[in-house]
């Protein structure tokens, strides 16, 4: 009936020789059943599983620590491409940056209006000039002179329609005005020339303008589109009039001698004007 019982070897065994100083020897029931060698299989197969654990370990806290490496790292500002023949290009592209950086909107320059006051005393009190193509006082960073000074050879020259400097206090041309300074002491008042002198004022306008969009000068009184329609339509409709015609020397024309002020940025580039 017991025949298929096994023996056990006892758990342990006390030495009686020393009963006060003696240890336990302990003996694993289980060790009669493992087979030869098999502690050291089981101390190997515990080793290779912390190995495997200890890998994973690293390998996560390596990939963790991966990014914010990269992220510490500066930006490279050159760029190694290789094309299909094996040849190397070092491109830079720090104008790139370069370009981003300038793309930006740049703050509004500072405004700085420049004022020649109410009248000619004041205006020359300001530092103002009398531009004589415009007949306004203005102030000398908005002046061109260049075409000023065209347009005044123009009209003193002795062949224009009624003499040089036709320019009248009356429609009738019986009182002239004797010379640009007393005309520039006009401030307010209403003037007479000729037809002729008025379209040559337009004629050396239109050069000012072409002078304004180059950038050699920084500004343009009348510069209003208004003005333009009006000197571009007197232009047009004196073109029309026959050639040949015989047309008496008379007085077609009246303006205002005016102040103006101008407007400008920190760069002292004035960008308008407007009439005092």
């Amino acid at each position: 009936m017991f025949a298929n019982l096994k023996s056990y070897s006892k758990l342990y065994q006390r030495d009686q020789r020393d009963d006060d100083d003696s240890s336990l020897t302990l003996k694993n029931e289980d060790d009669d059943l493992l087979p030869a060698g098999g502690h050291v299989r089981s101390l190997e197969c515990a080793y290779i599983l912390l190995t495997i654990i200890l890998a994973i370990t690293c390998a996560v806290f390596g990939y963790v620590a991966h990014p914010n490496a990269i992220t510490s790292c500066p930006t490279p500002t050159h760029t190694d491409h290789v094309d299909h023949a094996g040849h190397t290009d070092h491109a830079d592209h720090s104008h790139h940056m370069e370009h981003t950086a300038h793309t930006e909107a740049p703050p509004k320059p500072a405004k700085t209006e420049l004022h020649c006051g109410n009248s000619s005393a004041e205006a020359r009190s300001l530092g103002c000039v009398f531009d004589l193509l415009t007949n306004n006082w203005m102030p000398k960073s908005c002046a061109d002179p260049y075409t000023d000074a065209e347009y005044r050879e123009w009209v003193m020259d002795p062949s224009r329609d009624m003499g040089a400097w036709a320019f009248y206090h009356d429609d009738k041309a019986v009182q002239q005005i004797p010379s640009e300074d007393a005309l520039s002491d006009l401030v307010g008042h209403h003037i007479y020339t000729t037809t002729e002198n008025h379209l040559a004022h337009c004629v050396f306008l239109a050069r000012r303008m072409h002078r304004l969009v180059t950038g050699e000068i920084a500004a343009v009184a009348h510069n209003t589109f208004s003005h333009t329609m009006h000197c571009t339509s007197a232009l047009l409709k004196d073109m029309g009039k026959d050639a040949n015609r015989s047309v008496k020397a008379e007085i077609g024309s009246t303006f205002d001698v005016g102040i103006v002020s101008c407007v400008l940025d920190e760069h002292a580039h004035a960008y308008t004007e407007s009439e005092a």
